[in-house]
């Protein structure tokens, strides 16, 4: 059987993981391009594989490119003459969560998408057996291709399509960044009184696990969900005259009370 040959154009945080379990799980021949060279080399030597930063330096011989590249950077991407002529028509794909798959067209007859749903760190390797792979592709047989690669990487792999990923990555936003967002404003509340964030670690675990049984809305506790307007009140003083704060506890206490009489 043939080495499966994969060139990952960027370094970032998806390029990194995405390009540590191919090589780990498939034994994948990789090369890593980024027009920042430092990128492409830190990652390629972790990996200790090839690297490039030079669009003619780019392996034309293939069988998947991965354009794990921000969203703003996929349009320059897609219309770089130079990286069409390398890829020659073979399989080129995108791992992002809010782009349609049509994007690819002008690049390669032959494109899809391989999005991962999972938040990544360059320097924290995850176990992907449990991660939900999206896959689309323009045809049956590229999507059997991405979807036979998937499944040796994860147990949980799953057709979508691209309008049902922007969904999914906009309720991620919501379950993900905001919700950190929301543990940031938590830390800091907690440091002005010199408590340590850690304090909530139990609470936020035994949050996570009851979701694992239950719908979140049938899980929502608090004084908002009890419309309890003395402790809300009492909250938003707290809150003194920070009114982006105020703001967002005015808002999301609301939506709870209204959310709760659906």
């Amino acid at each position: 059987m043939s080495v499966l040959k994969i060139v990952f154009i960027g370094a970032g945080n998806i390029a990194s993981n995405l390009s540590e379990v191919f090589k780990k799980k498939l034994s994948a021949e990789i090369h890593i391009f980024s027009r920042t060279e430092n990128s492409a080399k830190q990652l390629a030597e972790k990996l200790n594989v090839s690297f490039s930063n030079d669009f003619n330096k780019i392996p034309d011989e293939a069988d998947i490119y991965f354009l794990s590249v921000s969203d703003n950077a996929l349009n320059e991407i897609v219309n770089n003459q130079l990286l069409k002529k390398k890829i020659n028509n073979k399989l080129v794909v995108h791992s992002a969560g809010a782009i349609d798959i049509e994007i690819l067209k002008p690049l390669s007859a032959n494109y899809g998408v391989f999005y991962p749903l999972q938040t990544f760190s360059k320097f924290k390797s995850l176990d992907f057996k449990f991660i939900p792979i999206c896959i689309e592709a323009n045809s049956g047989f590229n999507y059997n291709t991405l979807s036979k690669y998937a499944f040796q990487l994860s147990d949980d792999v799953r057709k979508i399509s691209s309008e049902q990923r922007k969904y999914i990555h906009l309720a991620a936003v919501f379950a993900n960044n905001f919700v950190n967002h929301m543990f940031t404003i938590s830390e800091n509340i907690l440091k002005e009184k010199e408590i340590d964030f850690k304090i909530l670690f139990p609470l936020i675990q035994e949050t996570i696990e009851n979701l694992k049984n239950s719908s979140p809305k049938l899980l929502q506790t608090g004084p908002a969900v009890r419309n309890d307007m003395n402790v809300i009140s009492e909250h938003l003083k707290m809150l003194g005259a920070n009114e982006n704060l105020i703001k967002i506890y005015t808002l999301i206490s609301q939506d709870i009370k209204e959310t709760k009489d659906e």
